[in-house]
């Protein structure tokens, strides 16, 4: 709009819009399809919390109970860990393992093994919504919409020297630095 091409700039906002209506929405169902998880463990493994990170939720959904022995469960895969790290202090082992042992509200035992397996499907499901979310900033990069080709007076110098494509390019990617629980740091930038 700036260099008075307003068909190519209302494109561009309206593709905008399109971007970030994806983002939202993805990012809407994988909140809703981690309240159904959370759910899921509170009604059928007993869970009492609700605000743990993802890798908590993984090992509820990897292990049947959270105490007890057996190879489906979470305190004796920390007893083996226990023992490679403390081999020849018991006491040592005790004491790493009840640092690290859910008991109270965060402690679970499911009910059946269909109740796990519907957990773990949901959970990978809002994951993977959290996921496109992510991917939807990809989408921004103008390099990979072909921006360059298409619109070749988009690559003008700005007032700074050096390309606008460039610089929306760097900006696109450093929105797409995202953490592993769909969080992270959106850094915009602009110059007149």
């Amino acid at each position: 709009m700036y260099s008075g091409h307003n068909g190519r700039a209302t494109g561009f906002f309206i593709s905008e819009g399109v971007i970030w209506a994806n983002y939202v929405t993805w990012q809407i169902a994988g909140h809703l399809r981690r309240d159904n998880y959370v759910e899921q463990a509170r009604l059928n493994a007993g869970m009492g919390t609700t605000s743990e990170s993802d890798d908590f939720w993984r090992l509820v959904g990897l292990y049947t109970r959270s105490s007890g022995s057996g190879s489906d469960s979470y305190e004796d895969a920390l007893r083996r860990d226990a023992r490679n790290e403390f081999p020849s202090d018991p006491a040592a082992q005790d004491a790493w393992v009840a640092e690290r042992l859910p008991t109270g509200n965060r402690a679970w035992n499911w009910t059946s093994a269909e109740a796990q397996k519907n957990f773990r499907d949901t959970r990978h499901s809002s994951t993977r919504a959290f996921q496109h979310a992510k991917y939807s900033f990809a989408a921004r990069d103008p390099e990979s919409r072909g921006q360059r080709d298409r619109y070749p007076d988009a690559s003008s110098r700005g007032p700074e020297g050096g390309s606008v494509v460039d610089r929306w390019s760097e900006a696109a990617k450093s929105s797409r630095d995202m953490t592993a629980d769909g969080g992270g740091m959106l850094l915009v930038r602009s110059t007149f």
